[in-house]
């Protein structure tokens, strides 16, 4: 995860690769660590994310705040997190 654009208002970070049950733990912890960001929208840019497993989708629900979105999905990563009912946090 790299932090690309920062402002009083908003942060966001570039996710990069797959997200699978190898990568699982990261992925909580970089998770967990964003939901410590307060005051400021937070944003993960998917378009490097060419794969994210039923896993680390269950992780992003159950740590999704109300501050974080998601944006540049590939077309099949979207429609798992639309599956995920998560679409409502896709920015488009």
């Amino acid at each position: 995860m790299t932090k690309t654009f920062e402002n009083d208002a908003t942060s966001i970070y570039k996710i990069e690769g797959k997200i699978n049950e190898e990568t699982l733990a990261v992925w909580v912890e970089e998770l967990s660590a964003l939901n410590q960001v307060s005051g400021r929208q937070v944003i993960l840019d998917l378009s490097q994310v060419w794969f994210i497993c039923t896993k680390g989708v269950e992780v992003l629900v159950r740590l999704m705040s109300n501050d974080l979105y998601l944006m540049n999905c590939s077309m099949e990563v979207r429609n798992v997190l639309h599956a995920a009912g998560l679409g409502g946090r896709i920015l488009e």
